[in-house]
C-alpha cells in the first residue's frame, strides 16, 4: 500500500521550526548547490504553479537525501498551495493499480514535483503515472537531486525528456543543480517539433537560474507553448466519407495500404476544418480512408473496431468524421472541443394518399363533423314535435337539410318566428359552406397524405423497416433491443434502392441519417424529382467533436482553435455551404394560386351522382 498522507502535520513541524530558527540556520541545513536549487524551483512554483485552477502540489521523493530539501521547499511554498506528499511508495502490482483510482473528493494530480537523484528513481516513479492519477496536460518539475557529473546529468536529462513524450507529456522541465565552480542551475525542456525533426524530445538549455540574478531569460517561461507551429511534420488523420461533413475528391481514393496521402484536401464541412487547422498549425495531412466505413467501438486496445482502432493501436493521430461525443468514447479516447450540433432524423416515405370520400372529410376536424352532426338531430328532432304538433309543418324537415347543402326553398315560412329561424339557419350555413369550400381547396392544393409515425418507437410499433446510412448504433446504447432492429446499408444501396422506395407513397420504411446529410442529397436529387422528406421529431442531437489518443498533445491547440471557430461564426459558414434548409421543402410546390382538376373532385361528383340516381326513383 502506498505511503500516502496529507502534509498538515509535517506543514505544523515545518513553521514550528521556522518560528524557533532563524532563517539563516536553515539555509545552513543544505548545501549551496541544492539551497541554489531550492530558490530556482520555489520561483517556478511560486511564479507559475499557483496561476492555474488547482491548487494541490503534488510532491514526491525517493530517498533520504532529498529529505532536508523537500522540507526546505515545503517551507517556501506550502504558504500558497495545499500539498499532497508521497515518499518512496512500493512498486505496484497489477492487483493493486486497479485501486488506486480518484476517489469522489480527490482531484486529478495537475501540478507536480519530483525529486530524483538518477534515472533508476525516476523509472520507479514513471512506473506509476497513469492517466486516472495524473493530468498528463499539466505542470511537471523534475529534480536532479545529487548527481554532480555534467555529462551524466545531460544524459539523465535526456532519457528523462524522451521518457515523458512517450506519455505525451510537454509541460514538464528538468532542473540540474550547480556544476563544481559555477553557481548556476540548468533549466532543460524538450520541444517535439522543430525545423528539421519531428516528435523528437531532444533536451535544450532553455534557461539559467543564477544567484544574484535569478532567472537569466526572464521574457521565457519554463512551460511555453510547444505546439503552435508543428513544422510541416505529418499527422495521421483516420477518417471515412460522411456526407457532407467529409468528402473524398475522387481522385484522392486511391489506396495503398489503405492510406491516401493525396495532395488533395478532403471536401465536406469537416473537411475544410481539418484543411483549416491544418494551416494554422503547419502540419501535414496523412490520411486513412477506414474500410469498411465506420466509427467502430472504442474498447480496450485489443477489442476496437473501426476508425476507433486506429486511434487506440496508435496508428492515426486523431480521427474526424461525424464523431458524435458519448460516455463510452470517451472512457477510452479523449474528444477536443464540441464545434457543431448535429440532429439524426428520420427519413421515411409519404403516407398513403387520401381517398376520395376521406377528402371530403380531411377539411373539417372531427370537432367541427360532431357539432354540425349535434346541430343536424337537434333540428330534426324540433321539427318531428313540430309536426306532431301542427301537421302543417310538413315540408320544414327536407328544407332544412336542402338549406344546409345550399339550395333555396319552394314555400317560405310566413311567421315571424318562423322566418327569424330561417334567417339563423341560413347564416351558419353559408360561413360554415364557405369555410368548408376554402379549406377543401387549400387541403386538395397542399397534396397531403396520410400522417407517418415520428419516433422510432412509433416506428418500428407499426411494422416499418429502420435502416441506417451509416453505423449509428451507438444512439441506441441504451437502447440495445431497438439496436438489434435497425439494418445497415451501404451507399449504393441506399442511392439505387432505399431512395427509390422512400418515394412511394405508403411504403412502410425509414432511414436514419443527419439532417445535414438530407438537405445535402435532397440539393442533387430534386433534379430528378425525387426528395427525402424527415418525420416531425428528431430522433438524436449529435455533439460533434474530434477524438484523439486520452493523453494526446493535440487537443490543447485543437481546441483553442475549434473555439475560435465557433465563436467567430466561421463553421456556421462553412456548414452553410452545404446545409440549406430549403431543400427540406418540396421546390415542386408552388406558394401561389393553383388550379384544381376534375379528378380532384370526384369525390363530389360520385355523391351528386348517387344523389341523381336517388331523386329519380
Amino acid at each position: 500500500m502506498q505511503l500516502l498522507w496529507t502534509c498538515t502535520w509535517q506543514l505544523l513541524l515545518a513553521m514550528l521550526s521556522a518560528a524557533t530558527e532563524p532563517t539563516h540556520d536553515h539555509q545552513l541545513l543544505l548545501p549551496a548547490a541544492n539551497e541554489l536549487l531550492v530558490r530556482a524551483t520555489a520561483d517556478i512554483v511560486l511564479q507559475h504553479y499557483t496561476t492555474f485552477t488547482s491548487k494541490q502540489l503534488y510532491v514526491r521523493w525517493e530517498n533520504d537525501a532529498a529529505d532536508a530539501l523537500t522540507d526546505e521547499l515545503l517551507r517556501r511554498t506550502a504558504t500558497h498551495l495545499s500539498v499532497l506528499l508521497e515518499r518512496n511508495p512500493p512498486t505496484e502490482t497489477a492487483a493493486t493499480r486497479t485501486e488506486q483510482r480518484l476517489g469522489p473528493q480527490q482531484q486529478l494530480r495537475v501540478l507536480n514535483l519530483l525529486l530524483v537523484g538518477d534515472y533508476a528513481e525516476f523509472d520507479h516513479v514513471i512506473g506509476e503515472l497513469t492517466d486516472e492519477l495524473y493530468d498528463f496536460s499539466g505542470l511537471y518539475t523534475v529534480l536532479l537531486v545529487g548527481a554532480s557529473n555534467e555529462r551524466r546529468n545531460l544524459e539523465t536529462a535526456g532519457t528523462i525528456l524522451r521518457t515523458l513524450w512517450t506519455l505525451y507529456i510537454v509541460n514538464v522541465v528538468v532542473l540540474i543543480g550547480p556544476r563544481e565552480g559555477k553557481g548556476e542551475v540548468r533549466l532543460y525542456t524538450y520541444f517535439p517539433y522543430g525545423e528539421g525533426y519531428c516528435e523528437r524530445a531532444l533536451p535544450v538549455v532553455w534557461n539559467v537560474y543564477e544567484r544574484d540574478v535569478g532567472f537569466v531569460h526572464r521574457q521565457r517561461t519554463p512551460f511555453p507553448m510547444k505546439l503552435r507551429n508543428f513544422y510541416n511534420c505529418p499527422l495521421v488523420v483516420a477518417t471515412f466519407p460522411v456526407f457532407p461533413f467529409i468528402m473524398v475528391p475522387h481522385r484522392s481514393r486511391t489506396r495503398v495500404q489503405g492510406v491516401a496521402d493525396a495532395p488533395l484536401e478532403l471536401e465536406g464541412i469537416e473537411g475544410m476544418v481539418l484543411r483549416t487547422l491544418r494551416q494554422r498549425l503547419n502540419f501535414r495531412l496523412q490520411i486513412i480512408i477506414v474500410d469498411p466505413p465506420d466509427w467502430g467501438t472504442a474498447g480496450p486496445r485489443d477489442q476496437a473496431t473501426g476508425a476507433s482502432a486506429y486511434i487506440r493501436q496508435l496508428r492515426a493521430n486523431l480521427t474526424i468524421g461525424y464523431w458524435a461525443t458519448t460516455l463510452h468514447r470517451n472512457r477510452y479516447m479523449a474528444n477536443s472541443f464540441s464545434y457543431y450540433t448535429s440532429q439524426l432524423v428520420l427519413a421515411v416515405a409519404p403516407g398513403e394518399s387520401y381517398t376520395s370520400l376521406e377528402l371530403l372529410r380531411c377539411p373539417f376536424a372531427n370537432t367541427i363533423w360532431i357539432l354540425l352532426l349535434v346541430s343536424l338531430t337537434v333540428g330534426l328532432g324540433v321539427i318531428g314535435f313540430l309536426r306532431y304538433r301542427t301537421p302543417t309543418t310538413s315540408a320544414s324537415w327536407p328544407g332544412m337539410v336542402s338549406v344546409l347543402f345550399g339550395a333555396g326553398l319552394a314555400r317560405v315560412p310566413v311567421r315571424s318566428f318562423d322566418r327569424t329561424l330561417l334567417l339563423c339557419w341560413f347564416a351558419s350555413t353559408l360561413v360554415l359552406r364557405s369555410a368548408y369550400t376554402g379549406s377543401m381547396i387549400r387541403f386538395l392544393q397542399s397534396d397531403r397524405n396520410h400522417s407517418v409515425p415520428d419516433s422510432v418507437p412509433a416506428l418500428l410499433d407499426g411494422g416499418y423497416e429502420l435502416f441506417m446510412y451509416r453505423n449509428y448504433s451507438f444512439i441506441f446504447d441504451a437502447y440495445p433491443q431497438v439496436g438489434r432492429r435497425v439494418q445497415l446499408v451501404t451507399a449504393q444501396q441506399f442511392r439505387h434502392r432505399i431512395v427509390n422506395r422512400l418515394q412511394r407513397p405508403g411504403d412502410r420504411l425509414s432511414v436514419l441519417l443527419p439532417l445535414e446529410t438530407v438537405t445535402f442529397l435532397n440539393r442533387n436529387l430534386t433534379r430528378a424529382g425525387q426528395l427525402l422528406r424527415v418525420a416531425r421529431n428528431r430522433a438524436f442531437v449529435a455533439k460533434l467533436a474530434i477524438y484523439t489518443q486520452r493523453t494526446s498533445t493535440l487537443l490543447g491547440p485543437l481546441n483553442m482553435l475549434l473555439e475560435r471557430f465557433v465563436s467567430s461564426g466561421l463553421l456556421n459558414r462553412w456548414a452553410a455551404q452545404y446545409h440549406q434548409l430549403q431543400f427540406l421543402a418540396d421546390p415542386y410546390r408552388d406558394g401561389g394560386r393553383q388550379q384544381l382538376v376534375l379528378a380532384e373532385m370526384d369525390g363530389p361528383f360520385a355523391i351528386l351522382l348517387v344523389g341523381l340516381g336517388l331523386s329519380s326513383d
